[in-house]
């Protein structure tokens, strides 16, 4: 489970892919991914956190800062998100991708 989710961190913290407005931090000690979505003032935070015992436990997706977005459509975002990387074995950067595709709307 360790080898597994340091290398799903690392993918994160080597990948090319680059989004605009989007900052990606991979914290490998925490087992995290905080992506921030930027526009003008507005900030919205992602928190990814996978489970110690990846990949047979859920990930978790929680909010950090969420600014002009409705409650409902947020919790749409984070349920969606979540079931794509855990359900559809999807990578983070694809899930971050899906997630901005959504913001970006």
């Amino acid at each position: 489970s360790s080898v597994l989710s340091s290398q799903e961190i690392s993918s994160v913290q080597n990948s090319t892919q680059l989004f605009n407005g989007i900052t990606v931090k991979a914290r490998s000690a925490a087992r995290e991914v905080i992506a921030t979505y930027s526009v003008d003032d507005i900030f919205i935070e992602l928190i990814i956190q996978l489970p110690s015992n990846y990949p047979l436990g859920s990930i978790t997706v929680e909010s950090g800062k969420r600014v002009g977005v409705a409650v409902q459509q947020w919790r749409n975002w984070m349920l969606q998100l979540s079931t794509y990387l855990t359900h559809q074995n999807g990578s983070i950067m694809e899930g971050l991708s899906l997630w901005k595709n959504n913001v970006d709307k």
